[in-house]
């Protein structure tokens, strides 16, 4: 078992406890994490996202296309995506509530996006993931053990970067409560370590 399936295996054990299914302990407290190398993070070209969305937008699933598409326009997690509430979405801009940190974050979207969502009452959308998988395959996409969905949050991330923006902006964004998190995606920014040639004292001497 990873770290991964660990994390989601207890999250799994809180959430029966607080629905009173479970009246035991959470059998994963207390069990430490293996120490992993860090893994480098799959994300999506644009020819990937190109296919991806023809994928979803012809899947059965009338819900996918949308979900994937606030994931890529916002960084947003698939779990925040998909159990959007129609209360969380204003004229361009969503805020998401039930976050990984416990904190709103409002992020703005582009009008076009927000013209396709659904004008509905309650949850937004239904539950996708499955039908994601399948569009996945069908784009002929692979990805890392444990990177299915967030790699739309990545794929985010790497191209808000790789065009110039500010990664303290990315922090806000993303919802990270340290810059550690964020400086995972520092490495994408054209002038990433520029100085490194202007500001050593080799260059000066």
């Amino acid at each position: 078992m990873d770290n991964c399936e660990q994390s989601y295996q207890h999250a799994v054990f809180a959430e029966l406890k607080r629905l009173g299914e479970w009246e035991g302990g959470n059998l994963f407290d207390g069990i430490r994490q293996f120490r992993e190398g860090e893994q480098e993070l799959a994300f999506l070209y644009e020819d990937d996202i190109k296919r991806l969305l023809h994928a979803c937008d012809t899947s059965a699933n009338n819900d996918l296309g949308n979900v994937v598409r606030i994931c890529l326009a916002t960084g947003a997690r698939w779990g925040e995506a998909q159990l959007l509430n129609q209360s969380q979405v204003m004229p361009y801009r969503v805020t998401f509530t039930k976050t990984k940190g416990n904190k709103n974050r409002t992020v703005p979207i582009y009008p076009k996006l927000f013209e396709l969502l659904p004008r509905r009452r309650g949850n937004l959308f239904s539950g996708c993931y499955d039908a994601f998988e399948g569009a996945l395959k069908k784009a002929d996409i692979l990805l890392p053990k444990g990177q299915r969905t967030h790699v739309l949050r990545h794929t985010f991330a790497s191209h808000f970067m790789m065009n110039g923006g500010n990664i303290l902006v990315l922090q806000q964004i993303l919802g990270h409560s340290t810059i550690t998190m964020t400086m995972r995606y520092a490495h994408f920014a054209p002038e990433h370590l520029d100085a490194a040639v202007s500001l050593n004292p080799f260059d000066r001497v």
